[in-house]
């Protein structure tokens, strides 16, 4: 991308005010007095380009000062600003010209920009085919009509997807992109890294950028594998649904699930198939079995005939009685349970209470450490064991201590009590695993008590029924049997219902394990290490000639994870803290962004080629230093690349500085934006 031109048209009650500033490659200076608008040229090339958010977060108002939105001064006169637009002409790498033009105040939608297909700033008078586009809205970055999309192909840039905070997946957008080429005055000196903008929440979004500029097959590496994380996480969430919908059928019928896999597999079925298991009379059995018993039972009754009441009157009787007998020990059998489960939770109890204790003294004593740390009672003679005031020897412990026994340090009790909750941890789980068995079993032992005392029911009504009668208890035992066997077969089809989708989901799972396998164990390739070890190169020729000087520039590298520079691991500013100077913050910015231009004539990237710095000199960096960065920026030209400085610096010194230097000068008397005749 090669800015062209730009041209700011003010109409005041005044008449027209404006300015126009021509970008040839190379090194092209664009000088003003301090407060005369130098700026506003630089911020209205962000706000054509619909980066405002590289300014502010407010999307209430564009991010210029009042000359182009209330009042422009003239002399000793200011004038209101009726209506104001920017025009700014770009050209990208085929040699395809277009015009950019949007409204800062007036009665267009400061959210639309027209695009004029052509050089209509620099070639003014041919036909030209204009376009709408908008900023600001949702879709800019994505949609046909949106201005970034459409910026984005005219760059040839296939922006990548990338990830927020919030699992959702997004273009790139240039906004994250731009500030590694071009740096504004107000927030682009602050830090290294450029300060980008936060609310569109993506995750690594320097990491992103960068990977992106240098063409780094790391980015598509890393993006396969957060594609391959997500379906592996929505296998994962898929796979637990399932089991809850398992368990939420046992529970139904007061079972349990065996062997069911509580995570994804890669083998389905596995060697142990998932059963589901029920408590018969205390005793837990596969349903399928229950259903089998049951069937046979079934069975027998139906090949007998139903006798009348008369005929069974002592049989009922005797059965009466053994039923009775086996409510009475069913019922001894859930009072016994019913106090086993009691104790059985108040012991859960027990160990949660113990296990939130353990914590308790975990904290406190690392808080103590802590505090010795620090040096806190450090230099106390009690703590060596003498007391303050008699100077008698003090014991830590109050029982006298046999020869060969010492009280433990502060880190032997963390260790121990650490080592205490593991157990306890331990125990709490299979408590609370105990607790619930127990209470299906329980559950499981009341739905067979109801069944019995139906039964002792039915018998009751037979024996007072007339004996020429059939039996009722008879008739009801199958009525019974029939809709348990039924219910139990329901259960099952459900049951197997629900393990259907596990094989797919077991086959999923083994195909993207084995694709995450494929994948390099880093996500960087030699090809990318070569590049990050080349911009080093040129980063550090660059702060030895700038003059960088809080460490030697050949201890600073391009770091592999963040690309970052970096002095013994730690990004330049944190590992010096206070000992670097501002000076060398703003050099290694100098070195970390030309150094990215520079390298774009050695490899292909995705890089501009373009660069532009909003009052390079800051934090008074020395003449020297300044000079040096206008002979090695002036190289542009060599490989048609721009790079454009916008300065307030002392005429007189910069010419000095220019001297010899290959560059174009912008010079403005006076202010900026002046009153067209």
């Amino acid at each position: 991308m090669r800015f062209r031109q730009l041209k700011i048209q003010v109409q005041t009650t005044d008449g027209p005010y404006g300015a126009t500033l021509e970008f040839p490659d190379g090194l092209v200076i664009v000088w003003a007095d301090n407060t005369m608008g130098k700026s506003t040229c630089a911020k209205a090339i962000l706000v054509a380009l619909g980066m405002e958010a590289l300014l502010t977060t407010s999307q209430n108002d564009l991010p210029l000062p009042p000359a182009v939105k209330a009042r422009i001064a003239s002399g000793d006169k200011e004038y209101e600003v009726i209506e104001s637009e920017v025009f700014l002409e770009l050209e990208n790498s085929t040699g395809q010209r277009i015009v950019v033009q949007r409204t800062i105040k007036g009665a267009r939608d400061k959210n639309l920009i027209t695009v004029h297909l052509g050089p209509q700033l620099t070639s003014p008078g041919g036909n030209s085919q204009t376009l709408d586009f908008f900023v600001n809205r949702a879709g800019a970055a994505s949609r046909e009509a949106g201005f970034h999309n459409y910026l984005a192909k005219f760059l040839g840039w296939d922006l990548p997807l990338v990830q927020t905070y919030d699992g959702a997946e997004y273009p790139l957008y240039l906004q994250c992109i731009v500030p590694y080429f071009v740096v504004e005055q107000t927030r682009g000196w602050s830090t290294v890294l450029p300060p980008l903008p936060g609310h569109f929440r993506i995750r690594d979004a320097h990491k992103r950028s960068v990977e992106f500029l240098l063409r780094m097959d790391a980015h598509s590496i890393a993006l396969k594998r957060q594609e391959l994380k997500l379906v592996q996480s929505k296998i994962e969430l898929d796979w637990g649904r399932q089991v809850i919908r398992l368990e939420d059928l046992a529970e139904n019928v007061a079972g349990q699930v065996h062997a069911s896999p509580k995570t994804p597999v890669a083998v389905w079925p596995p060697a142990i198939p998932p059963s589901l298991v029920v408590s018969t009379e205390g005793n837990w059995i596969n349903i399928k079995e229950r259903i089998s018993l049951r069937r046979t039972s079934l069975e027998r009754l139906i090949g007998q005939e139903i006798p009348r009441v008369n005929e069974i009157t002592q049989s009922a009787q005797n059965e009466l009685e053994a039923e009775e007998g086996r409510v009475r020990e069913q019922e001894t059998l859930l009072s016994r349970l019913l106090n086993l489960h009691e104790e059985e939770c108040d012991e859960s109890k027990r160990v949660e209470d113990r296990l939130r204790a353990i914590d308790e003294d975990i904290l406190r004593n690392k808080d103590v450490r802590t505090l010795r740390n620090l040096g806190a009672r450090q230099s106390s003679v009690l703590d060596k064991g003498s007391c303050p005031v008699c100077h008698q020897s003090v014991r830590d412990s109050l029982m006298p201590l046999d020869s060969n026994q010492a009280v433990m340090t502060l880190d032997e009790s963390i260790e121990f009590l650490v080592e205490q909750r593991r157990i306890y941890e331990v125990v709490y789980t299979n408590s609370k695993r105990a607790v619930e068995a127990r209470g299906l079993q329980i559950r499981g032992l009341r739905e067979s008590l109801s069944n019995l005392r139906e039964r002792v029911r039915s018998l009751r009504r037979t024996l007072v029924s007339d004996g020429r009668l059939p039996s009722m208890a008879a008739i009801q035992s199958r009525v019974v049997l029939e809709a348990e066997i039924k219910n139990d077969e329901e259960v099952v089809q459900k049951f197997e219902k629900i393990l259907g989708p596990f094989s797919e989901l077991s086959d999923r799972w083994r195909l993207i394990k084995e694709e995450i396998s494929r994948l390099p164990k880093e996500d960087m390739t030699a090809s990318d290490k070569e590049k990050i070890s080349a911009w080093t190169k040129i980063l550090r020729s660059e702060l030895q000639q700038f003059g960088f000087l809080s460490v030697p520039p050949d201890s600073v590298s391009i770091s592999n994870d963040l690309y970052r520079p970096e002095h013994e691991g730690y990004d330049v500013v944190t590992s010096l803290q206070t000992s670097i100077s501002a000076s060398d913050l703003i050099r290694t910015i100098w070195s970390y962004l030309f150094g990215l231009l520079e390298l774009s004539r050695e490899i292909k990237t995705n890089h501009p080629g373009c660069i532009i710095f909003d009052e390079p000199r800051q934090q008074s960096t020395k003449d020297m230093s300044f000079s040096e960065l206008l002979k090695r920026t002036s190289t542009a030209g060599q490989y048609g690349q721009q790079v454009i400085f916008f300065t307030s610096e002392n005429f007189e010194r910069l010419g000095k500085h220019l001297k010899g230097v290959p560059h174009t000068m912008k010079k403005f008397e006076g202010r900026v934006l002046k009153r067209i005749s």
